[in-house]
């Protein structure tokens, strides 16, 4: 007996699964996993940077938030067909801090209202990408004892959405000017997560904290690679407490993925980029 193919035969959905020891050495690992998959799965690389950077959030909430120790795991699955993709991640619920859906739910819908506030950095991330680069995010409490959060996306070859319109930092016009005076110069390299947050970030905050009254710090990003959403805070934090002693921020030599980080939640609008 022939079959009939007037319907659409539905393509099955594929699974790519991974369990992870709860630690953030493996931010970059889980990053570049997750750009090849949104490639095979058809996302230019415009998309596949941004929802890298989901991923990314994701994980490192999950490793933070919903662990104590790195012998704990973390599960990661992607699920897609022709058109759309999947990511889900769990942790196990073993954080000091105990969370469930609820009240999970509850903070990203009160930090969504804060969003167009580049001063308001705390908790963003996941705000901001599930009103922007995701088709619906649900949060839910963990088989594994912690919280599931998952994703979807429809696959597509558009354009990414512009970043919102963001408030200027109070004490700074939205469209900064070159400052003038004395320069301080630091470089900012590599990939910029949270394994190595506090030693990439903490000679910044010291400088920034010794810098006299009206003294501009200069960020080189020749050689940065990558940094997400907890670096654009530390960036926000600093940028207010030199404006608070009438000093500058500047970053140059960015290249065109952490340009379009720092777009995204708003900071080049209240920073000097130079060239």
């Amino acid at each position: 007996m022939i079959s009939d193919t007037s319907e659409k035969i539905k393509v099955p959905k594929h699974k790519i699964e991974f369990t992870l020891p709860s630690d953030l050495k493996f931010s970059a690992l889980v990053r570049r996993i997750s750009e090849e998959v949104f490639h095979h799965v058809g996302f230019n690389k415009e998309w596949a940077g941004r929802l890298k950077l989901v991923v990314d959030e994701l994980y490192m909430n999950a490793a933070r938030y919903g662990s104590t120790t790195d012998d704990d795991k973390i599960y990661l699955l992607f699920t897609f067909d022709e058109s759309e993709i999947s990511f889900r991640i769990e942790d196990e619920g073993k954080g000091e801090r105990k969370t469930n859906a609820e009240d999970l739910k509850k903070l990203i819908n009160k930090n969504t209202g804060e969003v167009t506030d580049v001063t308001k950095t705390s908790g963003r991330g996941l705000a901001l990408i599930s009103n922007l680069w995701t088709d619906g995010m649900t949060i839910e409490d963990s088989e594994h004892g912690g919280i599931a959060i998952t994703f979807t996306k429809k696959i597509s070859v558009d354009a990414p959405p512009p970043p919102p319109p963001m408030k200027a930092v109070e004490l700074e016009s939205a469209v900064p000017t070159a400052p003038q005076g004395a320069k301080e110069e630091m470089k900012l390299s590599g990939e910029i997560d949270a394994a190595n947050l506090e030693e990439k970030v903490k000679p910044v905050s010291e400088k920034v904290t010794a810098l006299p009254v009206g003294s501009t710090l200069v960020l080189d990003c020749a050689d940065l690679v990558y940094i997400n959403s907890t670096v654009i805070g530390h960036m926000a934090g600093w940028l207010n407490e030199l404006q608070a002693k009438q000093g500058h921020l500047v970053l140059k030599n960015t290249n065109e993925q952490i340009r379009e980080v720092l777009d995204l939640v708003g900071i080049s609008k209240v920073v000097y980029l130079e060239s």
